[in-house]
């Protein structure tokens, strides 16, 4: 009876650190994943500013528009008389 309590606490041991085995490199490799995805995005220009323009092309082609204004328009005396 009591050797099979101590089989069953070892193979309850070993059930443990294999988990604890399987989360460590589960973990290596979701980080080495995500540091390939990183590089990826780095080296195809991922990070650069036109990029992030092209995400608002109504604010960039504000931006474009050249501004008018009202007190240009004829309103200005001069002094041709």
């Amino acid at each position: 009876m009591s050797l099979e309590i101590v089989v069953l606490v070892i193979l309850a041991g070993a059930f443990v650190v294999m988990k604890m085995v399987q989360g460590d490199m589960e973990r290596k490799r979701r980080l080495e994943r995500s540091e390939r995805l990183l590089r990826d995005k780095a080296a195809t220009g991922g990070f650069s500013e036109k990029k992030k323009w092209d995400d608002f092309p109504e604010e960039q082609e504000s931006l474009l528009i050249p501004e008018t204004t009202d007190s240009l328009d004829g309103s200005v005396d001069s002094d041709d008389d």
